[in-house]
């Protein structure tokens, strides 16, 4: 090896390696999303006819998924669904505070139903009360989805009253809905951050028809069929969806200013109201079923760089580093 080469070598050396790692680097994209609802006060009336309940089954699940990997937990007959966690979740079960942004992947989903009033639980509970949240955060490209659900099934029974048409349903209950959804600029097409949230009223007859349905949207006299909507502060069925024409802004839904929940998230101070009453039901057996469902789904595609002028100079370096060996053996 000749002197100049000799001298040449470590630099070359280190420029190619520089040159290399600028053509195939890159930063790693982010995506968040947390949905949630503290739903309270709920009680079930009739104002007219006679009801009874023929028994109630009580529904509280929990999911995650994290790049494949999931977990559900909770469901028919559970009041506290085990949050379900995956990777780095910082936050305990019940504990309704955003984890938030962070550096390393994480999906969370939690479900509690605090109190019943079908069947009373705690003993002496007049009203029901039920926090569903769903979050989840990936750091680089992949997939990640959690929901937290409450909900129930109750067998009812119209019954026959000698002068009395039938009966009707009164549903009252106040909500506090928030959600987020954020995907920064350096994910590429495809990618996509969405929290989503559902509440929904139903009761079917003997044969399964559909006699009433109830999903609030925000708009008084809209969502329903089957009865009369009387009050409806704020939708509590949407999606808000971050895409890479939205990267980097935060996305907020807090209709009600209520702002985000802290720990339990069961305040009762701030919310809105909802009331719908049902047309009036013949004599017969019913099943009533409450279905509330908070969801969050992650993807992160990575964007593709074009990288043709750092890597014809990358293959400009190998050839300096080729030529000096070729001198070395001269």
């Amino acid at each position: 090896m000749t002197p100049l080469s000799r001298s040449l070598l470590p630099a070359v050396l280190s420029l190619t390696g520089l040159l290399l790692a600028g053509a195939s680097g890159g930063a790693q994209a982010s995506a968040y999303a947390y949905s949630y609802n503290n739903i309270f006060g709920l009680t079930i009336s009739n104002p007219t006819g006679s009801i009874s309940v023929a028994g109630n089954t009580d529904i509280s699940r929990s999911t995650a998924t994290l790049n494949g990997s999931s977990i559900i937990r909770g469901g028919n007959g559970f009041v506290d669904a085990p949050q379900s966690a995956l990777g780095a979740v910082s936050k305990g079960q019940n504990n309704f505070t955003q984890q938030g942004l962070g550096n390393a992947s994480y999906s969370r989903g939690d479900a509690q139903i605090i109190s019943s009033q079908i069947p009373p639980f705690p003993a002496g509970a007049t009203s029901t009360h039920s926090v569903n949240a769903a979050e989840a955060f990936l750091f680089d490209t992949g997939s990640a989805d959690a929901s937290g659900r409450n909900g129930s099934n109750t067998g009812l029974s119209v019954n026959l009253v000698v002068g009395a048409p039938g009966a009707t349903i009164l549903f009252n209950f106040q909500a506090t809905p928030f959600m987020q959804a954020y995907l920064d600029a350096l994910a590429g097409p495809g990618s996509a951050a969405s929290s989503n949230m559902s509440v929904s009223f139903t009761i079917t007859n003997a044969l399964g028809q559909n006699v009433f349905n109830w999903s609030p949207d925000g708009t008084v006299g809209s969502g329903i069929s089957g009865g009369t909507e009387l009050a409806d502060a704020a939708d509590l069925n949407i999606s808000y969806s971050a895409n890479t024409v939205t990267a980097g802004n935060m996305l907020t839904y807090d209709p009600l200013g209520c702002g985000a929940p802290t720990g339990t998230g069961g305040g009762t101070s701030c919310g809105g109201a909802y009331t719908a009453l049902t047309n009036n039901l013949v004599a017969g057996n019913y099943t009533l079923t409450l279905n509330t469902v908070n969801s969050a789904d992650l993807t992160i595609v990575p964007r593709v760089v074009q990288v043709s002028e750092p890597g014809t100079l990358a293959l400009l370096g190998l050839g300096l580093l080729g030529l000096c060996l070729r001198r070395s053996g001269t």
